[in-house]
């Protein structure tokens, strides 16, 4: 057999950059936005990027009421898509890792 093809692991290497750099960038909008950055540690790469960036920032909030609403909202959001991302690693990645 040859060499291994170069697509494919420059096609990996360059996904698991794209998820790694998200993975990094989301929890440093949501605080800078306003929002708790420990829900959106993992919550699932790109999407969670892309979630938290679409989100308004707490400083337009102009009553507590509604800085409340927008942390409470913004939070749960970013708890759940980790939640979806651990579940997956957990139930799909894992297994198949440790079993093949």
């Amino acid at each position: 057999m040859g060499p291994a093809p170069i697509f494919p692991m420059m096609l990996l290497l360059i996904l698991s950059s794209i998820w790694f750099v998200s993975f990094i960038a989301s929890p440093f909008i949501a605080r800078r936005k306003g929002y708790a950055p420990y829900f959106w540690l993992f919550a699932c790469g790109p999407i969670g990027l892309i979630v938290i960036a679409c989100f308004p920032s707490t400083r337009k909030a102009t009553t507590p009421e509604d800085l409340e609403v927008m942390q409470a909202r913004a939070n749960m959001t970013g708890a759940i898509l980790t939640g979806v991302a651990l579940f997956v690693v957990l139930t799909l990645v894992v297994p198949i890792a440790l079993f093949g």
